[in-house]
């Protein structure tokens, strides 16, 4: 199967760096996720209204706008309220500013992939939950 047939969730890949958004892309597909790709905040807000993800990936340091102020803007729209946001960040202690932005988790770079995979299967149990 080609990588536009939509058999699992969205994801939203919100990342800036090139190399970092296809391995994402590459690793979630495999698992049987559809992936939607966004170069910065701005992009990855009007990605996420138009394609209506079932889980965001956040990184937090994006041009145009950063993932803090994406989150923000996203947290105010109705049908983004109850979609799971984590944020991806290399930067430490940062954790703190993404939950109060309206991340519900924070994942660091690099990414220890069994556990990102597991909580991944997590949030979007929650986010079914919250939507059902």
């Amino acid at each position: 199967m080609n990588g536009n047939t939509r058999t699992g969730p969205v994801i939203l890949v919100a990342e800036d760096h090139l190399d970092s958004r296809d391995a994402l892309k590459t690793l979630l597909e495999a698992v049987g996720y559809s992936v939607v790709e966004a170069n910065d905040g701005r992009e990855a807000v009007a990605l996420a209204l138009e394609s209506h993800p079932s889980l965001i990936l956040m990184d937090l340091m994006m041009p145009e706008m950063n993932g803090l102020d994406a989150t923000r803007m996203l947290r105010q729209q109705e049908e983004m309220r109850d979609v799971p946001i984590v944020a991806l960040t290399a930067l430490e202690g940062v954790r703190e500013s993404a939950l109060e932005a309206g991340c519900d988790d924070y994942v660091t770079k690099p990414v220890d992939l069994p556990n990102f995979l597991r909580k991944l299967e997590e949030w979007l149990d929650e986010g079914r939950q919250a939507a059902g």
